[in-house]
């Protein structure tokens, strides 16, 4: 699947959900969007005469195209968002991405993005670890919680690094990312038997091997900060625990970790000697 630079393209006006956007049938390169601009994938059906149906980070199968916004769009825990009748409309213009971000300022809308944890090398950060690894990945603490009898909320915060990272801006957005995460349907922090749910659905791409109860790790992100959800949906046990980080700490770790896997890796490819 060739992709391409979206500073190179040209663009169609339409609006998605009422939202300005740009459109094109074209792949674009993620790396070559700009800050401040979002990207996202449109699916068709070959059921509805191969209209657009779905709008989502990513498409494989029955790709549509690609939608570029200066306001990011809240998906669904599930990845994609249903698009009826009149929620992808065309204009009657074209823009460039340079034209579009000069008619349209950035937006201070914030949302979140939930993502299956199949990397098993951050399943180590849905749990506590030293002083030092806090600090070199930028953890901030965590919040332990359960369902009670299985619809309430209930959570204890643990700070790490002697509460330093806990600021007011940190806690304004663990509360709204909570929050949102609390509303949608099908979250797993929505109450124990969708957790369970949840959990069972995915439980091939996200368990935690060898965790002392069944457990599942997912990663939530927001603009500013990560969080590391573990779910063990075990009544009688605490539920979940959301080990939270300053994200650009927390890729520069992750990027770390991935090239320490890949590094083991090859050296388990090559022949003894």
């Amino acid at each position: 699947m060739s992709r391409h630079d979206a500073d190179r393209l040209t663009y169609d006006e339409v609006t998605i959900f009422g939202v300005p956007a740009l459109f094109t049938d074209l792949r674009v390169d993620r790396s070559t969007v700009p800050d401040g601009v979002y990207r996202y994938e449109v699916r068709y059906s070959d059921e509805f005469g191969g209209e657009p149906v779905e709008l989502a980070r990513g498409i494989i199968v029955d790709f549509f195209g690609t939608v570029l916004t200066r306001e990011p769009i809240q998906l669904p825990i599930s990845g994609g968002l249903e698009l009826n009748d009149g929620d992808l409309d065309f204009e009657s213009g074209c823009f460039s991405l340079a034209e579009f971000q000069q008619e349209y300022p950035v937006s201070k809308k914030q949302v979140i993005d939930f993502f299956i944890a199949d990397d098993t090398a951050l399943h180590d950060l849905c749990y506590s670890q030293t002083e030092e690894q806090d600090k070199v990945s930028g953890c901030i603490g965590h919040l332990r919680g359960d369902f009670g009898s299985g619809k309430q909320f209930f959570t204890t915060w643990w700070p790490h690094q002697n509460d330093v990272l806990n600021t007011p801006e940190f806690k304004a957005d663990i509360d709204r990312t909570v929050n949102c995460l609390r509303e949608q349907p099908d979250s797993p922090l929505r109450d124990f038997d969708t957790m369970k749910c949840c959990c069972t659905y995915y439980q091939r791409s996200c368990a935690i091997k060898d965790a002392i109860l069944p457990s599942y790790a997912f990663l939530v992100e927001s603009k500013q900060y990560a969080y590391m959800l573990r779910c063990a949906p075990t009544k009688g046990e605490y539920n979940f625990y959301i080990y939270c980080y300053q994200r650009d700490t927390f890729e520069e770790y992750r990027a770390q970790l991935k090239a320490k896997v890949r590094s083991l890796a090859k050296k388990r490819t090559k022949p003894e000697r």
